[in-house]
């Protein structure tokens, strides 16, 4: 199998007859995911506190593991307490009070329906943690209609930029990988993707995603 090819580098927007199936991230690609905003909003004033649950909540060793569906917040929090000191409800309001604080990104909503309007299957493909994946469905249900389907890291236990969730995205939905544009905002998992002979694009600048899908 040949390896995609970065179709923000390649083409100025997109070939629309080289695609059948395009894949969408989540953070900071449909919904925003923004740790230090969340914080000064969590923590209002408290630049200390603050930046200990940055240091030791959003960037700690046990998010990966929220991620992958192999801990909870509860559990994380009670052991966060245990090694740091604060409390565990200040670990657990730094741990779920972001979900609330989630908004959308309709740069991102207008490539999705515009790929639907151009006749694409939408998938979905993302690292995320089981309550913030599902309450993310329940608040923002209309916008997710457009979706087939997706593979979620905490439902099969695997994580971008590992190639077992790639395998299990072609398989579930019977995916040709040379007919399908993965789209992430982090390099390394459009990477990922390409070494399995899906396209990718790199979303890195405000704007890519509009002017791109015309």
């Amino acid at each position: 199998m040949n390896d995609g090819i970065r179709f923000d580098l390649e083409y100025e927007t997109m070939p629309w007859h080289k695609v059948d199936a395009v894949v969408f991230d989540i953070g900071n690609i449909l919904i925003r995911f923004a740790p230090d905003d969340f914080l000064e909003r969590l923590f209002p004033g408290d630049e200390a506190m603050q930046q200990h649950m940055h240091e030791h909540v959003y960037t700690g060793p046990y998010w990966p593991m929220f991620d992958r569906g192999t801990m909870d917040y509860e559990e994380a929090a009670e052991r966060l307490a245990a090694e740091f000191g604060c409390k565990k409800e200040e670990y657990m309001n730094a741990l779920t009070g972001w979900i609330e604080l989630k908004s959308p990104i309709e740069e991102g909503w207008r490539a999705a329906k515009r790929c639907r309007r151009a006749g694409k299957k939408l998938y979905l493909l993302s690292n995320y943690p089981q309550s913030g994946y599902e309450r993310l469905r329940e608040k923002f249900a209309e916008y997710f209609q457009v979706f087939d389907g997706g593979v979620i890291s905490f439902e099969c236990h695997q994580m971008k930029p590992e190639q077992e969730i790639y395998e299990t995205l072609i398989e579930r939905f019977d995916l040709e990988p040379q007919r399908t544009l993965f789209i992430d905002d982090m390099l390394d998992n459009v990477c990922g993707a390409m070494k399995l002979g899906i396209h990718g694009f790199h979303m890195h600048e405000n704007g890519m995603m509009d002017r791109f899908f015309l």
